[in-house]
């Protein structure tokens, strides 16, 4: 019994002092590799398109007649420095023989942090802080108006291969956002998920390069009685000039 307990806690102090060893190591190793990782400072505005389709959820408590419903491209413009993003966008829509109208506007804040791989290729976490603005006009009064904004943080995973004529990354992301109406006291949740796959080509001859992309925006939201309750689906491509 002492023979086997003796073997017991040698083991420990051995498996103790290897990991006593392997630990600065692992830590030296995460510390190079974020000294080496660079996150884009790219800089350029963009123009691009979402289809946008935006609908009641089954929860909404809205009558039919002032209920929002369309589905329609929206024109969008936005501007990137670095880790933020801002994006506008408007349309217009028929509603019960009216035209309507639809605005979009948000801004995003994208923190990297390096899981593994070096400044060329790298898998990240970002960690994300997001907030939007989205209005969808109603058959009805101002109050009926879809009038909400949010603010979130959320996370995901990114990869990112960096090489001297191209600059490639491709994000997926979950946000959770509270969310207010803008006309009201009523207040909520509202989870989006995000995607993003991104190519800076900075050897093109226009300024300092161009960017494309596409970009897609799932968002639902749960506010007050239900009267607000709706949800979105976004997507759409975009082309930039790096300056």
């Amino acid at each position: 019994m002492r023979r086997r307990s003796s073997r017991f806690l040698w083991s420990g102090v051995a498996a103790a002092f290897i990991l006593s060893c392997a630990a600065p190591a692992a830590v030296a190793q995460y510390l190079e590799q974020s000294r080496s990782y660079a996150p884009s400072d790219a800089r350029y505005a963009s123009a691009g398109i979402f289809e946008r389709d935006f609908r009641p959820r089954g929860t909404n408590t809205a009558s039919e007649s002032l209920a929002v419903s369309y589905t329609r491209v929206m024109p969008l413009v936005g501007f990137r420095q670095g880790p933020v993003d801002f994006l506008f966008g408007y349309t217009t829509y028929d509603l019960h023989g009216a035209s309507r109208a639809a605005i979009y506007f948000g801004v995003t804040f994208t923190g990297d942090y390096i899981l593994t791989g070096n400044r060329e290729q790298a898998l990240v976490l970002p960690f994300i802080v997001d907030a939007d603005f989205t209005k969808s006009e109603s058959a009805g009064t101002l109050h009926d108006n879809f009038d909400v904004g949010s603010i979130g943080i959320g996370t995901g995973l990114k990869y990112r291969s960096n090489g001297e004529s191209v600059d490639f990354s491709v994000m997926a992301a979950a946000i959770i956002h509270y969310s207010f109406d803008g006309y009201s006291l009523q207040t909520g949740s509202s989870p989006a998920a995000i995607a993003e796959a991104v190519a800076l080509l900075p050897e093109v001859g226009i300024l300092n390069g161009l960017a494309f992309g596409y970009r897609f925006r799932f968002q639902a939201w749960t506010l007050g009685n239900g009267r607000y309750d709706y949800r979105t689906i976004n997507n759409g491509v975009f082309i930039g000039v790096m300056f």
